[in-house]
């Protein structure tokens, strides 16, 4: 036989599929069957009882009001297109204005979504939007101030009670009442009222918070890269209330934009305004002027002569040079507010300038830039890098403004200069018509300066409040939120997969953790991994609780075990022939059946016509008598014997099984049982009984509690350990394995006792001969192979 570390031994084995399989799977069948129940009922009662939630969904169209027209549309698209352009910056900041918490905030007071109502249930709450049969508000601003909570419960009569603990307390409806600090009252809504069988939660909450976190659940996204088309998403468990939130968002965000719009238009509108007053005054006192020069001086009106011509060519010229003076006073007054509004971001009256193109455009930027900083600051806050950077900006475009308006000044100031030189001509050949129409003719000229400038006026102001009137929405909707689609969550399918995974993962994870913690064996493969000692045998677990199963004319399945167990030792038997053969059976600790085995092993030998005697050498906890019915003590044994106080044929008693069996009791338990196994009379009995047994199995203390096995295995020509099914630790087959290679252990097999039938992929015995026959052939050809093949077969 070749040695336990040899290369024979020491092959690499297959995975055992089917082991695997029997051993995770079908033995513990029962517990995937509860898991999988418990999962699925887990699951259904989640699905019957959690709170569905939807998602609604609209989509709008911002416009961009520098890509109105198709030509700077086009150009914009194609330097975005090139990744030259800023264009989705914009878009970007239409989002976060989509989500700030300013424009929220007044979503939740037009909807009223501060104050919430919730229908109270046995096992689930479902909230009360515009559905509720009753209505609470506070009557006064402190109250409305006030945070708190009311559980209406509705009482006969017709009224309706508070959950404040006090017992009896019922209250009308429309009538006020002080409760927490607050005066409140309930209305009753007639339609709803049938539905008022269960308890309200009535909740005010704080505006800003409601707002806050709305804004925070509200997705905004692009529907395509370069598109100006956005996706506004909400989920909620009340379909209806998200897309309330959401129109009434897309709403307030036209309102807002509009309003923005609207703010250069009324600031140009007030500016025309205060200018109007101001003429209007000056332009009565010079018409007044007029009229009472001519009532003085008895002047009808102009002649028909040179004079009249002479006069009719310096009025052209004249007024020419008041429409410079209309544009310069205009650039002046423009000018002025810049200065006083410097480093305060006001708008600018806007479209004012006649013919001045370029400075139209700088003044619509910049307050453009204005808008978009008020946004901006409602969005992001002050504390944004993107503020601090227009501000820079706008202060910046303030500078270049004032610039622009100063060289426009200087250019009209010259072109003045040239028509007060026409008119000043004009006035050198006035000088021949009589003194009368000449200062007539100065004081119309100051009249019609102010009548141009008030008339000039009264057209820009009509301009810009059709403007005003007709301002377009910064948004158009594409298709509105509708609260009409299936609920996303939770979700069937993915609920039942994750019932299906738990019930299967929790009891394949209690199954390998506990065999991960379970230090025992349980199993062939796990002594087969753990130790190159050869398994000579497997024993079933006796249910009958018979100390001797092994019997003559027995069949049972145990019986045929150690039959297949003795074959294995006979097979493998060494030794000089004519010489009985010293089989030393240990274990680890007690109780692991070392006695037993012992016992039915030499029943088994017996029966098969072979003289053997069982050894009592276990001097501590001796079970040998027990086991055979005799008294302990009853009978000279081994004790006696190594102290000289018998011989070795007094020791040797008939067990009463069987012709061809004896047992050498262990006697009275001695007070040094270590001292005794090493006495020179214990070679001498083995001596005896070798020469007329054929077998001698010697019953010793176990290994792994004292040292009586290793100092009796000296003697020994083979050594059988007795491990048990879910009892013998581990640890011990590495120790026993260490101390094989070290060479302390004669000729090492083990037996693998107490198997259930059932417990493991080829442990079911009970068919007849089971486990321990298909092992015990298989040991024997695979150990008759290994001998033919090196020629000793």
């Amino acid at each position: 036989m070749p040695a336990p570390t040899s290369p024979e031994f020491l092959e690499e084995k297959p995975i055992d599929l089917r082991a695997l399989l029997f051993k995770y799977v079908l033995a513990w069948w029962w517990l995937y069957a509860i898991g999988l129940a418990l999962a699925g009922i887990g699951a259904r009662l989640y699905l019957r009882y959690a709170t569905p939630q939807y998602v609604v969904r609209s989509t709008i169209l911002i416009r961009d009001p520098a890509t109105a027209s198709d030509e700077a549309a086009s150009q914009q698209m194609l330097l975005q297109e090139l990744g030259l352009s800023g264009g989705n910056k914009s878009i970007q900041n239409e989002v976060m204005i989509l989500k700030s918490r300013t424009l929220m905030e007044e979503v939740v007071n037009r909807l009223g979504l501060a104050t919430t109502y919730t229908a109270i249930g046995r096992v689930r709450d479902s909230e009360l939007y515009q559905n509720s049969p009753v209505a609470m508000r506070p009557l006064d601003s402190l109250s409305a101030q006030t945070r708190a909570s009311f559980l209406l419960k509705p009482v006969d009569g017709g009224r309706f009670e508070l959950d404040t603990g006090e017992v009896g307390t019922t209250y009308a409806y429309e009538l006020p009442f002080t409760r927490k600090g607050g005066q409140y009252v309930v209305a009753r809504d007639r339609e709803a009222a049938r539905s008022f069988s269960s308890p309200v939660l009535v909740a005010f909450h704080d505006p800003t918070s409601v707002a806050q976190r709305y804004a925070g659940r509200i997705s905004v996204k692009q529907v395509e890269e370069f598109s100006s088309v956005l996706e506004l998403t909400l989920e909620d468990p009340t379909p209806q209330k998200a897309a309330d939130i959401l129109n009434t968002l897309y709403e307030v965000y036209n309102e807002a934009a509009v309003s923005d719009k609207n703010q250069i238009a009324a600031n140009t509108l007030q500016f025309i305004e205060d200018r109007l007053d101001l003429l209007t005054n000056e332009l009565e006192t010079v018409e007044k002027g007029v009229e009472s020069y001519r009532r003085e001086n008895d002047i009808v009106s102009a002649t028909e002569s040179d004079a009249g011509r002479l006069l009719e060519e310096m009025s052209v010229a004249e007024k020419e040079l008041t429409q410079m003076e209309v544009q310069s006073n205009l650039l002046g007054a423009v000018e002025d507010y810049l200065r006083r509004q410097k480093g305060k971001f006001e708008l600018l009256p806007a479209n004012l300038t006649v013919g001045e193109k370029d400075l139209n455009a700088q003044i619509e930027a910049y307050n453009q830039k204005i808008l978009e900083r008020e946004r901006l600051q409602r969005s992001a806050g002050a504390d944004n890098p993107a503020w601090n950077a227009l501000n820079r900006e706008i202060l910046t475009l303030q500078d270049n403004l004032l610039a622009s308006l100063a060289q426009n000044r200087r250019e009209l100031d010259a072109s003045l200069r040239s028509a007060r030189t026409r008119v000043q001509t004009f006035r050198a050949q006035a000088r021949t018509v009589p003194r009368k129409e000449r200062e007539l003719l100065e004081i119309t000229r100051q009249a019609r300066i102010k009548e141009n400038l008030y008339l000039y006026l009264l057209e820009k102001r009509e301009e810009t409040a059709l403007s005003l009137a007709v301002t377009t929405p910064n948004a158009r909707m594409i298709d509105a939120a509708r609260p009409d689609g299936p609920p996303v969550e939770p979700k069937v399918q993915m609920i039942y997969a994750l019932a299906l995974l738990l019930g299967l993962g929790i009891p394949v994870g209690f199954i390998v953790l506990r065999d991960l913690l379970n230090d025992t064996i349980r199993g062939e493969e796990e002594i087969k991994a753990l130790t190159n000692i050869p398994l000579f045998g497997t024993v079933g677990y006796s249910r009958s609780g018979d100390h001797i199963v092994v019997k003559p004319n027995s069949r049972s399945g145990i019986a045929e075990m150690f039959r297949l167990l003795r074959a294995n030792l006979e097979f493998a038997r060494t030794g000089e022939a004519g010489q009985g053969q010293l089989i030393l059976v240990t274990s680890s600790v007690s109780g692991e059946g070392k006695s037993f085995i012992t016992l039915n092993l030499g029943m088994s030998l017996a029966l098969g016509n072979k003289r053997t005697v069982v050894v009592g050498l276990d001097l501590r906890k001796p079970k040998l008598g027990q086991y055979l019915g005799r008294e302990h003590g009853s009978e000279t044994g081994i004790s006696q014997y190594l102290i000289g106080d018998a011989e070795a044929p007094q020791a040797i008693q008939p067990s009463g099984l069987h012709p061809q069996l004896d047992y050498i009791s262990s006697g009275p338990i001695p007070p040094n049982p270590a001292e005794l196994i090493q006495s020179p009379r214990l070679p001498e009995l083995f001596a005896y009984l070798r020469t007329r047994y054929d077998y001698i199995l010697l019953d010793s203390p176990p290994l792994g509690l004292v040292s009586d096995a290793l100092l009796l295995n000296r003697h020994a020509q083979r050594t059988l350990f007795v491990v048990r099914f879910n009892q013998t630790r581990k640890g011990f087959l590495r120790l026993l394995e260490e101390q094989t290679q070290e060479g302390k252990i004669a000729q090492p097999a083990i037996v693998f006792n107490g198997v259930k039938a059932g417990r493991g992929y080829g442990y079911g015995y009970g068919y007849g001969y089971g486990y321990g026959y298909g092992y015990g052939y298989g040991y024997y050809e695979e150990e008759k192979g290994r001998r033919k093949a090196k020629g000793k077969g």
